[in-house]
């Protein structure tokens, strides 16, 4: 992985850490992976949150790779537990001879388990709609899908 890469992501998170509100969080979806995420609110702007993944994804021929991205998210509903947002961002993904990198735009919803006592405790659906350029020579994959389930845990 470039040492540019893992520098930046290294700032952006320590730059985070002092964030209002934070998440930690896993899901998992199609592409048959499991991403673990770490999110930190208003990190990019009033209103624009951070979220930094690293991913394993399992092909159809059984290989593996390896991914690591950013999101930014922004908030566009929240009514009580319910909320929606729209984000995007990039990712570098390296496993089965293939570096690619994946532009990609997403939506999602979540419900926070507020009513039960677990207010740091929410569940999400998410989609994204993007574009996988190889950096190793191999074709270009145009679009891309992907959905996702997970929780977060605020903190």
């Amino acid at each position: 992985m470039p040492r540019r890469l893992i520098v930046l992501l290294t700032v952006l998170l320590l730059a985070s850490a002092a964030s209002a509100q934070n998440w930690f969080g896993v899901r998992s979806g199609y592409p048959l992976g499991v991403t673990v995420h770490y999110g930190a609110g208003n990190a990019l702007a009033n209103g624009a949150d951070l979220r930094v993944s690293a991913r394993v994804v399992v092909g159809p021929s059984g290989s593996a790779s390896f991914g690591v991205g950013v999101d930014a998210l922004v908030d566009v509903f929240a009514d009580g537990p319910i909320g929606a947002y729209v984000g995007g961002g990039p990712s570098l993904e390296a496993g089965g001879g293939r570096v690619d990198l994946d532009v990609h735009g997403l939506i999602g919803g979540a419900f926070r388990f507020t009513d039960l006592g677990l207010a740091p405790l929410s569940v999400f659906l998410e989609a994204n709609l993007g574009a996988a350029i190889s950096l190793s020579g191999g074709t270009a994959r145009i679009p891309t899908f992907g959905a996702a389930v997970g929780f977060n845990w605020d903190f």
